[in-house]
């Protein structure tokens, strides 16, 4: 499956000055597969070890004695039986937090052997707790996140879907491709952007209630995993109050979509006496760490920089994959599909708007929250703050949006919503269907 990654895995391959990278990102979003097809493409031979698979035969090699990388070489070559050529292979070093020093040892593979290509893959889970010194400065980090919407269809061979909106120009678009375009987009809410969850639905996709029926067991299944990884890296105790935290994410959000609350609530999420955020700052931040969860700081005055007028407990928490959002609050696919799951729509578009914008590198994101309104995304380029609203639906006043508007006079707006692409000129408000997030914003914005 084609990655938007793959670009920046070739600049770091083409550089010169080329330091160790560490391809980082949550279980299951496809590390080693990109690692793989991208070394079969632009190296002459790819090593790969698994030091998790292979923990009893590899980590001799990295624990004991020096991390000298020409002994590394020497052993791993002895291990597979095939040299390493250190001009032009790739080696691959995957769950790298398996065996924590091997992550030191990063550090010498810049220093002492920066010819050869070394590249890293591991969970957030593991490398974000792990015990051994951290090579700061000697590696270079990209992080993998699910698959886009963009990716989706490309990996389930809507080339037609793809081209339309690579190629979409801010054109009127007939009902028939916005038509096509939703249906995509509500299967893909259903799926999420785990690459082994989309090929459990292919292969079945021609009966699709036999196909979504898998997707929903596979991710179930993922989900009791990521439950035993919490063990794995935190601890009985804390793996109890981080999965709490993490199964409370879902109804967290939905307090917010429905005026009940503003922001996470901390009060009896783990237990009584865990009242404020000193209580669960821990486990939240861990779960962050681990790419499990998206947090967006609350502003009640949004300026550059962004996150200037931001307080550390005021915030909001989506989780990362918007396929297993559907599993944890058990929503049948079927309703996902007939588009009739009542409020939960806004939580469900919310989520998936950001998952979009963090994909795409827009990072520096806040929720506005005035006195009666509130803007889910605001976020900078540059030396501009962009307001976007999220409405799952066509019934869009935007009426929070227009306060902003009133109040903060942004030099363009936007509305992500239900509806076909239009423009209002004359207040500068554009609209963008849920659909096009590829797209978003405007290449205006994004040339800043």
């Amino acid at each position: 499956m084609k990655r938007n990654i793959e670009k920046q895995l070739l600049e770091w391959a083409h550089k010169k000055d080329r330091k160790p990278l560490l391809l980082n990102g949550a279980r299951q979003v496809g590390k080693t597969y990109i690692l793989k097809e991208f070394g079969k493409s632009y190296f002459s031979n790819v090593h790969y070890f698994d030091l998790e698979e292979q923990k009893n035969v590899l980590t001799s090699i990295f624990t004991e004695g020096s991390l000298d990388p020409k002994t590394i070489i020497d052993k791993l070559s002895f291990i597979s039986g095939k040299v390493i050529n250190i001009d032009d292979d790739l080696l691959i070093l995957d769950e790298i937090q398996s065996i924590p020093r091997a992550i030191t040892s990063l550090k010498y593979f810049r220093q002492e052997m920066a010819g050869l290509a070394v590249a890293a893959a591991g969970s957030n889970l593991g490398i974000s707790h792990a015990e051994a010194a951290f090579p700061v400065g000697k590696i270079e980090s990209l992080f993998l996140y699910p698959m886009n919407f963009e990716e989706f269809l490309l990996g389930t061979n809507e080339t037609h879907a793809f081209n339309f909106l690579d190629s979409f120009q801010g054109d009127k678009t007939d009902d028939i491709y916005h038509a096509r375009l939703f249906e995509l987009l509500k299967i893909y809410f259903i799926t999420g952007g785990l690459p082994e969850v989309i090929v459990e639905y292919l292969k079945e996709r021609d009966n699709p209630l036999v196909a979504f029926k898998n997707v929903r067991r596979l991710q179930k299944l993922l989900l009791l995993h990521y439950g035993n990884d919490f063990g794995k890296y935190a601890g009985h105790t804390n793996s109890r109050h981080i999965e709490r935290v993490f199964n409370s994410v879902p109804s967290q959000l939905s307090k917010v979509q429905d005026s009940t609350s503003k922001k996470y609530r901390f009060k009896d999420v783990i237990s009584n006496g865990y009242r404020t955020y000193e209580d669960l700052a821990d486990p939240i931040n861990w779960l962050v760490r681990a790419g499990l969860v998206l947090r967006i700081d609350i502003s009640e005055y949004p300026t550059i920089p962004i996150f200037g007028n931001t307080l550390e407990n005021s915030f909001k928490l989506f989780l990362f994959d918007i396929g297993l959002l559907g599993a944890m609050v058990k929503i049948p696919p079927e309703t996902i599909m007939q588009y009739k799951y009542g409020t939960y729509k806004g939580y469900f578009a919310e989520n998936f708007v950001l998952q979009e914008m963090i994909s795409y590198g827009f990072t520096d994101v806040v929720t506005w929250m005035g006195r009666t309104s509130e803007i889910e995304f605001v976020f900078q380029l540059g030396d501009k703050l962009v307001p976007v609203e999220v409405k799952a639906g066509t019934n869009t006043k935007a009426k929070s949006l227009q306060a902003y508007i009133s109040k903060y006079h942004p030099e363009m707006s936007f509305k992500i919503t239900g509806n076909k692409f239009g423009i209002d000129r004359q207040k500068k408000i554009y609209n963008y269907p849920l659909y096009l997030m590829a797209k978003f914003p405007p290449d205006e914005l994004r040339n800043i």
